[in-house]
């Protein structure tokens, strides 16, 4: 009797529990727009900006631009989403964070701009747990200060013809760039061609498809916010 009662609790718990709430996605232009919900997957791009004026001129200044930040979604080891970031919100270290609760966080503290590209494709399970690996493994180290600054010098390993010679992939970096991990976990899961180079690629060239074609595997980037109209 008390098995049975203790399995009868363990079904209602279960059946209380609610699936958490990743908001809604805004798609397409003027003329198609559509709201539509976020159904999170492995891969999916996050882009946060909380339209900081002073990182928006350096930014500039670097040859780049908008928006500030980002990180990549992950499946943990018990198998909900999260977001793997280095540096989020000014801070200097890397982290993994439950995926409805950062959005919910950036949402209620910057009320900035969230755009999402999601990822078109499903990871066999071998490419899974290596993403999952990889991003245990990265949370904690520090966010890369020194590297960051220098993206603003001519020290930098980002050019027209620099790039050809210094542009490389690292998969296990001490320290670590928002968009420099969020291209070496895309790596690991097969997501990124060889073309896009983790120490050169800045948010901007992964929120679009000007630099970087990579409509195969995301979506065009649609505009996050936690409610519809």
């Amino acid at each position: 009797m008390t098995a049975l009662c203790s399995i009868i609790v363990a079904a209602s718990l279960l059946a209380d529990a609610k699936e958490p709430d990743f908001g809604c996605l805004q798609t397409g232009g003027a003329k198609d727009r559509q709201v539509i919900p976020y159904v999170p997957r492995e891969g999916d791009l996050i882009f946060f900006d909380d339209h900081n004026p002073v990182w928006t001129a350096l930014f500039v200044w670097a040859g780049t631009g908008p928006p500030l930040h980002m990180g990549i979604v992950v499946k943990k080891l018990d198998g909900s989403l999260a977001v793997l970031e280095a540096g989020p919100d000014d801070t200097i270290w890397c982290t993994l964070q439950d995926l409805s609760k950062r959005l919910d966080q950036f949402d209620r503290d910057y009320h900035g701009t969230i755009t999402i590209r999601r990822c078109k494709k499903v990871l066999p399970r071998e490419k899974s747990r290596a993403l999952t690996r990889f991003a245990y493994m990265q949370d904690g180290k520090p966010y890369a200060v020194a590297r960051l600054l220098l993206q603003g010098t001519r020290f930098r390993s980002r050019g027209p013809v620099r790039e050809w010679f210094l542009g490389t992939t690292q998969l296990d970096r001490w320290s670590w760039i928002c968009s420099e991990l969020a291209v070496a976990a895309g790596t690991v899961a097969d997501l990124f061609p060889t073309s896009v180079k983790a120490n050169v690629t800045y948010p901007k060239d992964l929120a679009d498809n000007v630099r970087h074609d990579l409509s195969n595997t995301w979506r065009d980037a649609a505009t996050w916010r936690r409610k519809g109209p």
